[in-house]
């Protein structure tokens, strides 16, 4: 059966400015003109004889056509990519682009990539830092690494690492000399990570009512915050994972016993369907040992 197709170049500009509502994003993942790209979306209006985008002023929006369009042809260039790959056989080295937060990337997943590299040499990892949740369909993103309760629409969800909270400080804040903390937090600057939130529920877990949560300094980077710390700028509030190699070597200290437990966590986050793919579940696999090896270990 003859099957009558716009070029399939048309296509792919498509979907890419409609993944990423965004003329400029498309041209810089294809490696084309931003004109280029522009000009195969404007081939393939042509071609349906319908609109598939508002050119509104700075921003896309997708035409009731385009809406359509986009996640069947998503889907139809997966399968296609998918196929590719299969036929190429295993040896062939496969990308797997990977969302997380910079402080999980740095603090606990980099120090234990070695080992991952050396089981799947075929994998390329590919790693993009944020820490807001991810939109599979609008973004070429595999699988995420997300902290929060669990629950995202239209994604498996499955719990890594729980996160566990307490203050710390350089030795040098309990020194009388430097003020010291004997007296308590009330004359100490808290370092907060992007919201106060945390150093209300630890304070009010901890029973002390004399310290005000809403002063102090917000740090919307755990490692900037972790930083801090250090150079005995404050009290903060952090997580075994981001800090235990730092309490165990002395440069942090641990001024009181109690941990908060957050009912939050960080989770492994991705499209059911992307479990297609050999390196997702390779990768995804390997995630969870590390999460099981680590709980021996898990209190400083």
């Amino acid at each position: 059966m003859s099957r009558k197709l716009p070029p399939l170049n048309s296509l792919r500009a498509f979907e890419c400015a409609a993944r990423h509502m965004s003329f400029t994003m498309a041209s810089q993942e294809l490696n084309v003109t931003q004109a280029a790209v522009s000009q195969q979306v404007k081939s393939l209006e042509s071609y349906l004889g319908l609109p598939l985008f508002k050119r509104l002023t700075r921003k896309l929006v997708l035409t009731e056509e385009g809406q359509l369009l986009q996640p069947e042809l998503n889907e139809a260039l997966d399968q296609i990519s998918a196929a590719v790959t299969k036929l190429k056989g295993a040896t062939v080295s496969e990308r797997l682009t990977v969302r997380l937060g910079p402080s999980l990337a740095a603090r606990w997943l980099l120090p234990k990539l070695n080992a991952f590299w050396q089981l799947h040499p075929n994998i390329d990892l590919c790693f993009y830092h944020s820490n807001s949740p991810v939109d599979f369909d609008r973004e070429d993103i595999d699988m995420a690494i997300t902290y929060g309760n669990g629950e995202w629409k239209g994604v498996t969800a499955e719990h890594l690492l729980a996160s566990d909270y307490f203050p710390v400080c350089h030795p040098t804040l309990l020194d009388d000399s430097h003020g010291g903390l004997q007296g308590g937090l009330a004359a100490q600057t808290l370092l907060h990570d992007a919201r106060y939130y945390d150093w209300e529920q630890w304070l009010s877990m901890a029973g002390i009512s004399n310290v005000n949560p809403r002063r102090g300094i917000i740090i919307d980077d755990t490692n900037v915050l972790i930083e801090a710390a250090l150079s005995g700028q404050g009290v903060a509030l952090c997580s075994t994972m981001f800090v235990k190699d730092h309490l165990l070597t002395g440069q942090l200290v641990k001024p009181f016993n109690e941990t908060l437990h957050s009912g939050d966590a960080y989770y492994i986050v991705y499209p059911p369907k992307h479990l297609e793919r050999s390196a997702v579940r390779e990768f995804r696999s390997w995630l969870l040992e590390q999460d099981s090896e680590g709980q021996s270990d898990e209190r400083v």
